[in-house]
């Protein structure tokens, strides 16, 4: 090895934790038409609609199911607009059979990237702006939610039986961290008036993500299939979109799964995430650890990506193209993991990997222990080097969450963060252990 060594351990370690989305881009398009969800928000009897109608009023907007449970509808097309304002997304939730929740993101730093501190006061401004005129009576100060993961301010108007929420974060600058000032997100949240004795505009009752987290029951989630299989439910979708979010969402669906309030844009601020490049994981759970007083969670790796057992790998990969001549060797000096991987050959690898005969009996066994009690897994995973339906263009670093087992058939049930058609798909033990970047639980502390 060269004396680049601590340093090329440093640049494969980035590269090995850092996540973009592999689904491709949507083709440019002239400017969008406008897209106005105002019909929606502004109907008689609002909260009484009935998922079918809602459904039928949000189509012709482009929104969709995020699931086959039907429980949210999403919308992140290019023209949405809330009172001639746009919109980078819109979800609109459903529960107990009637229209629930409207979430409509304004900004935040994963669909529209950067927004410097001027632009982001004047739209802020502008917002209120709208929803003063719209009720016809000016806001309550929230100041912040210390319930939230990342305590955002909030302004809340209350008009005929309608709260609206309009919350917003920023990371503030700090010169003796070198963390420059930074616009996160700016949310508005449509729900049916408070009525209980809890603080207008709070979004649960203090400690309430930590109460829920603790009467976590894992064992009530568990579903035996006729077939053997072994599935949770109840594992909400979250579509991260064409951003780099793989990371945070998939943290997020296993958050909101135990009963946590948080969403990916909070998520991806604590992270520090990059909408382009990904996110760490490292960070994720060195942020996530921090959260740990207040939604009582711990995490622990099951299977940990290192760079030794990594260039280990690589040896013994080149040994065997070497005595059966089938491929050409990879080349140890590269300065990425993408130029490790591109050329490898999938059976190969296979063969290499599954020759770690403990390792892959352990990671089957932390599967099979943490599904059964009721703890989805965050998977970290390298696409590409297993054919899988399509995502025939999907390449690099990847998260996902395995969600089941079937031990007849030697496979995992492992579910994506891109909505509708990805809540669960199976793999062979096999190929799942070969692609295999890392595993970790996010689980209860106490379970």
């Amino acid at each position: 090895m060269k004396n680049s060594f601590p340093l090329r351990i440093g640049a494969l370690a980035a590269a090995a934790v850092f996540f973009t989305s592999p689904l491709p881009a949507e083709d440019e398009t002239p400017p969008p038409q406008p897209l106005p969800i105002d019909a929606i928000l502004q109907q008689a009897n609002l909260w009484a609609t009935p998922p079918a109608d809602l459904e039928s009023l949000g189509k012709p907007l482009g929104f969709t199911w995020t699931s086959t449970a039907q429980r949210t509808l999403r919308n992140a097309r290019p023209g949405l607009t809330f009172r001639e304002r746009p919109l980078n997304e819109v979800l609109l939730a459903v529960e107990d059979g009637k229209f629930a929740e409207a979430t409509l993101i304004y900004f935040s730093r994963g669909d529209a990237g950067q927004l410097n501190e001027n632009s982001f006061d004047e739209l802020l401004a502008a917002i209120t702006g709208d929803l003063t005129a719209l009720t016809g009576q000016e806001p309550n100060e929230r100041g912040r939610d210390t319930t939230s993961a990342v305590k955002a301010e909030g302004r809340i108007w209350t008009v005929n039986g309608t709260e609206y929420l309009l919350e917003w974060s920023v990371t503030k600058e700090s010169r003796t961290k070198g963390i420059p000032w930074r616009a996160e997100f700016i949310r508005l949240t449509v729900h049916p008036e408070i009525t209980t004795e809890r603080a207008i505009g709070e979004r649960a009752p203090k400690n309430a993500s930590r109460a829920a987290v603790k009467s976590f029951e894992g064992a009530e989630h568990v579903k035996k299939e006729a077939d053997g299989t072994v599935v949770l439910t109840g594992i909400p979708m979250v579509d991260q979109g064409q951003k780099g979010y793989c990371v945070v969402a998939s943290a997020e669906r296993v958050l909101n799964y135990y009963g946590a309030e948080v969403d990916q844009h909070e998520l991806a601020q604590i992270a520090n995430s990059d909408a382009s490049k990904g996110t760490s994981p490292d960070a994720m759970f060195d942020s996530l650890k921090r959260l740990t007083a207040r939604f009582g969670i711990k995490s622990r790796a099951l299977v940990e990506w290192n760079y030794r057992d990594f260039m280990k790998m690589i040896s013994d990969y080149n040994r065997a193209t070497k005595r059966g001549k089938l491929a050409p060797e990879i080349f140890t000096e590269s300065r990425d993991l993408d130029s490790y991987y591109e050329p490898m050959d999938p059976k190969i690898l296979k063969e290499v990997r599954l020759k770690k005969k403990a390792d892959f009996g352990r990671f089957q066994r932390d599967i099979q222990s943490h599904i059964d009690e009721g703890i989805p897994l965050l998977w970290s995973v390298r696409l590409g080097l297993i054919a899988e339906k399509g995502l025939s263009q999907a390449r690099g670093g990847h998260m996902r969450l395995i969600i089941g087992y079937d031990p007849k058939n030697e496979q995992i049930v492992y579910s994506d963060s891109w909505g509708r058609g990805h809540e669960q798909k199976r793999m062979s033990y096999e190929d799942a252990w070969t692609i295999t970047s890392s595993l970790t639980s996010l689980q209860p502390v106490g379970s």
